[in-house]
């Protein structure tokens, strides 16, 4: 087997130019995955090895669409049963078991990204506006963000741009909640728990903190620095590293030594959001009503 060939999908063309020919393809060694798209039996076709495989089979000008360019991209979605791609109006290829073909796609709409066509993170974004719910948006909106995909100004004017969309009132009012610095899909879960459920005022996405001399004393996950209240997500890694555990404690420790109050919030809380904004509330008001010192 030629190195080139080995442990990924190819086409029969690829094949016949390293010296394979087609009734050597038909043989126990190999399988045909799609029309005129090979691979050696035991290589496992899902995940990327899948992904190559379609994108073999398809148009030139095809690229990976919604939720399966979302998936490319590593992004907090889930995979669709379909493998979604779009193509430029007038050229959609015929359905077929296990795909979800979709047409509309302007040239500068995708880029090649890890190897394959996909369509652009905005393009992608307001995709995915029309099938996830909003907090699902935003979370995906800050994971691209962070992935460093695109910026909150990029998303908001990707949407300010789009005409004749459906729901595209909504996702340009998504785009202005989307922020960047956050680390995590559940940090974006609480901030929005916070203001949208809460109708608290928006806490400050991972702030670099200093002291009174301007030394850096700490990172908080989220925080209201006004009133130096500091919100710390603990999910299970926290709980389970020995070592991160410990460094949680004399993180928070620096904090309140510097006059910080400090909440630290786990999954469970995400399921009594009352509880939970109760508990921030109580908090900003304790030290906006505090003796000042």
């Amino acid at each position: 087997m030629p190195a080139p060939l080995r442990e990924t999908a190819f086409t029969l063309a690829t094949a016949r130019a390293h010296g394979i020919s087609a009734g050597h393809l038909r043989g126990r060694h190999y399988i045909r995955i799609h029309r005129c798209v090979y691979a050696e039996r035991d290589v496992p076709l899902d995940g990327d090895q899948a992904a190559r495989a379609w994108m073999l089979a398809l148009p030139d000008d095809a690229a990976m669409y919604g939720a399966t360019a979302a998936t490319w991209y590593s992004l907090p979605v889930e995979a669709p049963a379909d493998f979604q791609i779009i193509v430029p109006s007038g050229t959609v290829p015929r359905r077929r078991p296990g795909l979800e073909p979709h047409e509309g796609l302007r040239q500068d709409e995708a880029i090649t990204y890890r190897g394959l066509r996909v369509t652009t993170p905005e393009r992608t974004w307001l995709d995915l506006s029309l099938t996830l719910d909003d907090a699902e948006l935003i979370t995906v909106g800050d994971a691209m963000v962070h992935r460093g995909l695109t910026t909150p100004q990029r998303l908001i004017e990707g949407a300010d741009a789009a005409r004749r969309r459906r729901r595209i009132l909504r996702a340009r009012s998504l785009a202005r909640l989307v922020r960047d610095r956050v680390d995590s899909p559940q940090e974006t879960r609480l901030r929005l728990i916070l203001t949208s459920h809460g109708g608290l005022p928006e806490p400050t996405v991972n702030p670099e903190v200093a002291d009174e001399h301007g030394e850096w004393i700490g990172r908080p996950d989220l925080a209201y620095e006004d009133a130096r209240v500091a919100i710390q997500y603990e999910g299970d890694v926290h709980r389970t590293s020995k070592k991160r555990w410990r460094a949680d404690i004399a993180r928070d420790e620096v904090l309140r030594d510097h006059g910080w109050e400090v909440l630290r919030v786990t999954a469970d809380d995400f399921r009594r959001h009352d509880r939970l904004c109760d508990r921030v509330r109580s908090a900003l008001d304790r030290r906006r009503h505090r003796s000042p010192p």
